[in-house]
């Protein structure tokens, strides 16, 4: 009798460590999506965006089966009520690298202008932000943020970009090429620094955190179909981020491109960072 209640003890307590590791990991899925929601980009669009063809974010399951359905017409989100009704997603997907949690934000653009009299244009265009939150299990805290542009990125530390309400990085928006900047300007030509983000007194923005969609590989449940598809006829000749090479956010380095400034990429020239391990 006591061997036998000592194997129903042991079995009992198994079952119950079982149970709580799958709770924790349920917790932790739960805390994951959390912090997307806590640390998502508050995004900044210049004051002409949504006029003559500069376009505000776009649904990336619209464009899909609108291109996949035939029409390869001009697909341009002109309308910012779509954006302040939140009815545009912004997509989402994270990384435990080490004692830090990486979160990636993809916004998705129909079209691109031209950045100067007669180059730039192309039909559909991704940019990214991605966020470093420091010691997420224990004492979580947002430090370094990625700005993405043209190909390219650069890496500010905490202080030297602007919050939203303190946890939400902002991100000024490149009027024709999209890029994603910790300041606004910009000349107004092709330069990698010089698009246009003057907001002006439109003050128009995105909450992005009212409508994330997580990015998933692969076929399984919450997926959508433009996420499993590698091709690139539908998007110009661009990956979508589930087949991107910096799909993985704990390769990642700080910056990319010149230290010095020049007209092509030259990141790390407003990096804080250099281009080590992000």
């Amino acid at each position: 009798m006591a061997g036998g209640g000592y194997y129903m003890l042991c079995c009992w307590v198994f079952g119950a460590l079982c149970c709580l590791l799958m709770l924790s990991h349920t917790g932790l899925a739960l805390d994951v999506s959390q912090f997307a929601q806590d640390y998502a980009p508050y995004l900044r669009f210049d004051q002409k965006e949504g006029d003559g063809d500069r376009c505000f974010p776009h649904n990336a399951s619209d464009y899909y089966n609108t291109r996949l359905a035939g029409d390869w017409s001009r697909q341009c989100n002109q309308d910012y009520n779509t954006i302040s009704s939140a009815q545009i997603p912004t997509y989402w997907h994270a990384q435990t690298c080490g004692y830090h949690l990486h979160i990636a934000y993809w916004t998705f653009y129909g079209y691109n202008h031209d950045c100067d009299c007669c180059s730039g244009e192309r039909d559909a265009w991704w940019e990214f932000l991605v966020i470093k939150v420091r010691d997420w299990e224990l004492s979580p805290h947002l430090h370094e943020v990625m700005f993405g542009q043209k190909k390219g990125w650069y890496t500010r530390i905490p202080g030297h970009y602007e919050t939203h309400n303190v946890t939400h990085p902002v991100a000024y928006v490149g009027k024709t090429n999209h890029g994603n900047y910790h300041d606004d300007g910009g000349t107004g030509t092709c330069c990698y620094f010089e698009d246009f983000r003057n907001t002006g007194d439109k003050d128009q923005h995105m909450k992005t955190w009212l409508n994330l969609v997580e990015l998933r590989q692969g076929n399984g449940e919450g997926v959508e179909s433009w996420m499993s598809d590698p091709s690139t006829d539908v998007w110009n000749g661009q990956q979508v981020p589930t087949f991107r090479s910096d799909w993985d956010l704990c390769d990642l380095t700080c910056c990319t491109g010149s230290s010095l400034i020049l007209c092509g990429t030259c990141g790390c020239f407003k990096s804080d960072l250099d281009d080590s391990h992000f």
